[in-house]
C-alpha cells in the first residue's frame, strides 16, 4: 500500500539513520582527537613569557594599589569606573579594566596589540597587595597566553614601592 504515511515515515526513519552514521563517523580520522583535549598544554616558558608576565602583572600591581587608595579614600566603596578613579584606561602598549563588582575586586591589564606577545593579559585581585607585603614584593598574577590557557606566574614588585 502506497499511504502517504508510511512514505513520510519511511523518509524521516531514513534520514535519522543517516544522521547517526554521519555523527557517529565525525572525528573518526582523528583517534587522538579526544585524548589531546584531556592534557593541557603547558603555559609558555622562558624569559619572554615571563618578561610580558613582569610587565602586565606590574601594571596590574599599580592599578590595584591604585584602588585601595581610592577605596580608604571613600570609605571603602570601590570605583565604579577606571575614569571615576582618575585612572587612564590606555597607556601605549597596554589596556586596562576593572571589575568592582565581584568581591575582591579584580584589575586586568592587556597588550593593546596582542600580536608578537606570548601573552596577551593578566589579572589580579586586591588580595596580591597582601601577598606582596607579606612575600618581600613577590605576588602571583594569573596570565592568559595567546592559545586562551590560564596559568598563575610569580612577579616581583618594582622597586620603587
Amino acid at each position: 500500500m502506497n499511504s502517504p504515511w508510511n512514505r513520510r515515515a519511511s523518509l524521516a526513519i531514513a534520514g535519522a539513520v543517516l544522521c547517526v552514521a554521519l555523527t557517529g563517523a565525525c572525528g573518526k580520522d582523528d583517534p587522538g582527537a579526544s585524548a589531546r583535549g584531556a592534557t593541557r598544554p603547558p603555559p609558555p616558558t622562558g624569559d619572554e613569557a615571563q618578561a610580558e608576565a613582569t610587565t602586565l602583572g606590574r601594571d596590574v600591581f599599580k592599578l590595584l594599589d591604585q584602588l585601595a587608595s581610592y577605596a580608604a579614600a571613600n570609605q571603602r566603596k570601590y570605583p565604579a569606573s577606571l575614569r571615576l578613579a582618575g585612572i587612564d584606561s590606555l597607556t601605549p602598549t597596554l589596556a586596562r579594566r576593572i571589575d568592582t563588582r565581584v568581591s575582591p575586586p579584580m584589575a586586568f591589564a592587556m597588550f593593546r596589540n596582542p600580536l608578537g606577545h606570548l601573552l596577551t593579559s593578566c589579572r589580579g585581585t586586591t588580595d596580591l597587595l597582601e601577598e606582596s607585603a607579606l612575600n618581600e614584593g613577590r605576588f602571583t598574577v594569573t596570565c592568559t597566553d595567546s592559545g586562551g590557557r590560564s596559568s598563575p606566574y610569580t612577579v616581583q614588585r618594582a622597586s620603587g614601592r
